[in-house]
């Protein structure tokens, strides 16, 4: 793969922001319009994070797992500069001291609908293996991420 091909995922992650940014403007506010609204996001970020892995080390991922995907991004790009939040990071979740039990809803909820598997989780209709997720992303969210992320090609490609 050359590395004129590799722009093709970012292309990709670009293509999927504005998708997902023109689909905030409708106004269907269900569970399943939203999640495959958050899709867009979902597989903008999985694409992004695998364009830059692919830029540093020539290796294509041919995974979905996240955690594991930004596992290997931070380690290559440790920097602060380069540093992705986004909504599917359960990491630092911490629980409030005030809802008691909160820490073992939140543990049966993550064995439950486990996010290793969030593009199914926002792919597919609810139900005992899917859903447990629920997301409303707005177009300032996409609008300030893709402009994280064309700081941070830009930083790369200079």
């Amino acid at each position: 793969m050359s590395e004129n091909d590799y722009e093709s995922y970012f292309n990709m992650c670009m293509a999927y922001l504005d998708i997902g940014e023109i689909s905030t403007k409708n106004e269907n506010n269900t569970g399943e319009y939203q999640n495959a609204v958050a899709y867009q996001l979902y597989h903008a970020l999985e694409l992004f994070v695998k364009y830059l892995i692919l830029k540093k080390t020539g290796n294509v991922k041919n995974i979905h797992d996240f955690s594991e995907l930004f596992s290997e991004y931070d380690s290559l790009y440790p920097d602060d500069e380069y540093r992705i939040e986004h909504p599917f990071d359960f990491t630092s979740y911490e629980p409030c001291e005030l809802n008691v039990g909160e820490q073992k809803m939140y543990e049966n909820h993550i064995n439950k609908f486990k996010p290793k598997f969030m593009d199914q989780h926002l792919r597919y209709p609810p139900d005992n293996r899917t859903g447990g997720f629920s997301y409303k992303i707005d177009i300032d969210y996409f609008k300030s991420i893709k402009e994280k992320l064309m700081t941070i090609y830009s930083k790369i490609n200079c």
